[in-house]
């Protein structure tokens, strides 16, 4: 899931956690010294996790109690396994270096950059672990392991975890109070600018139709390109294995924030806000609408405690009816450390924390998306989760090229045509274009990419909107 990295400029509850969670993880692994566990006797084993996610520790710490006093935790030699967890918020790829490099690397850890790490020894391969349980690699979501994506080198790393699908959320309350049917979200990009206008002239200045925060650009990629491929348009194109920031779809995509701010739609100073504080603005009902991942639900319910009558929603279709399908993500990817001493134990670790019950659990608490396909239930009792699950519309798109870093990068263009009214639209996304054509080119001539890596004969049939009757 993208995240910006950034905390609202008030101390936040976020902020707060950030902070204790830093110095308990330092904490930890300074507790550990070099590799040894300080059991209370020795027919016991700790499994030390390491991870940046924040959000599930809860949910997670309960359900390793569960494992701890299960069968499922008792080794064959007789011994029980118990899991300690360190969390690390923003300095997470720090503290994970600092750990492989002291020698004090953990037995399970959340892949931080993948490509880089194989390469630098860290992970275990999962091959053997896999072929010796196809049934867990046969529950994954479609997509899981490909080239570029869990397949390194010829071998298979890390499970992934979570599968976030793209929606819009958006306040029954507001709805209700503009005339609007609460139980009808738009449903097209006209009815989404419709409804974001009533929304904005009914409240007399108390909400706008539509929050987003770009003080961190990269929010252009949940507000344009991913609503983009409802109309067929990926500014990536796997049957060609080029660039195409200028298609009709992204120009589309494009087109309507532009509108909906014309109309005086958009909430005003949207350049000020990170992604957190427009978040935090829609739980407070300052605004009718939000795109954003399904680890928002997560965020209203328990970040910002919000109060507010929102549900969740499949992105708005173009006018003209669905023509792609809407990006779904797959990641936050957990591997057994090649470091580990306790590999036996961290395997049962991951198979238990990746079987269906667990992962059930975890969508239905509320975590979000799982890569487990058959956890993904459309049943549960927290606020916005049930609408979360995929459907034929999502898709898990292949992978796309690992470039340098581009600058200005793509959703920076997005924001400069969204600042323009769209003044030069068709100069900037040509150029933009270009250049991330070119950086392929360049990466591909110099062998760090192989260009047949990002071309996929059957794309366009897989992103195919699903016909409905």
């Amino acid at each position: 899931m993208p995240t910006d990295g950034s905390t609202p400029s008030r101390v936040s509850r976020r902020s707060v956690l950030k902070g204790s969670a830093a110095v308990a993880g330092a904490a930890a692994i300074a507790s550990h010294g070099p590799r040894v566990h300080r059991a209370a006797a020795q027919d016991t084993v700790t499994v030390r996790w390491m991870s940046n996610q924040r959000h599930d520790r809860a949910a997670k710490e309960e359900l390793f109690a569960q494992f701890a006093e299960s069968d499922a935790a008792v080794l064959p030699d007789g011994r029980r396994i118990t899991v300690e967890m360190n969390i690390f918020a923003d300095e997470y790829a720090d503290q994970l270096k600092l750990a492989f490099e002291s020698g004090n690397a953990p037995d399970i850890y959340n892949m931080n950059a993948p490509r880089q790490e194989v390469a630098a020894g860290w992970p275990e391969p999962a091959d053997a672990w896999l072929a010796a349980n196809p049934d867990v690699e046969a529950s994954f979501l479609p997509g899981a392991f490909v080239a570029n994506r869990g397949i390194y080198g010829g071998q298979k790393y890390g499970l992934p975890m979570y599968a976030q699908t793209m929606r819009l959320y958006y306040n029954r309350r507001l709805f209700t109070e503009a005339g609007l049917d609460p139980a009808r979200p738009p449903a097209t990009h006209s009815e989404m600018r419709a409804f974001a206008k009533q929304i904005t002239e009914s409240s007399g200045g108390a909400a706008y139709g539509l929050i987003l925060g770009d003080k961190f650009p990269w929010v252009w990629w949940m507000n344009a390109a991913v609503p983009a491929m409802g109309t067929g348009s990926y500014y990536f194109d796997w049957s060609t294995g080029r660039y195409n920031y200028n298609a009709p779809g992204i120009k589309q995509a494009l087109q309507l924030m532009i509108d909906m701010q014309t109309d005086g739609s958009i909430t005003p100073g949207i350049h000020t806000l990170t992604d957190d504080d427009a978040r935090q603005q829609f739980s407070f009902g300052a605004a009718g609408m939000i795109i954003g991942g399904s680890w928002n639900a997560g965020v209203f319910n328990d970040q910002f405690q919000s109060t507010e009558d929102w549900e969740t929603a499949e992105l708005p279709a173009p006018d003209g009816g669905l023509v792609g399908k809407f990006q779904q993500g797959i990641g936050d990817r957990y591997t057994v450390s090649a470091a580990s001493q306790n590999k036996e134990a961290a395997w049962q670790v991951m198979k238990f924390f990746y079987s269906v019950p667990t992962m059930t659990a975890m969508y239905e608490k509320g975590m979000g998306v799982m890569a487990v396909a058959a956890a993904n239930t459309g049943v549960s009792s927290v606020k916005g989760v049930p609408l979360l699950a995929p459907t034929p519309n999502d898709v898990i798109v292949p992978p796309e090229p690992e470039l340098p870093t581009m600058t200005p990068d793509y959703q920076t263009i997005f924001q400069q045509a969204f600042d323009e009214g769209g003044a030069t639209l068709d100069a900037l996304l040509t150029d933009v274009t270009n250049r991330y054509n070119a950086a392929l080119d360049e990466a591909i001539a110099a062998g760090t990419l192989v260009a047949s890596d990002y071309v996929v004969a059957d794309w366009p049939s897989q992103s195919a909107a699903t016909p409905t009757a």
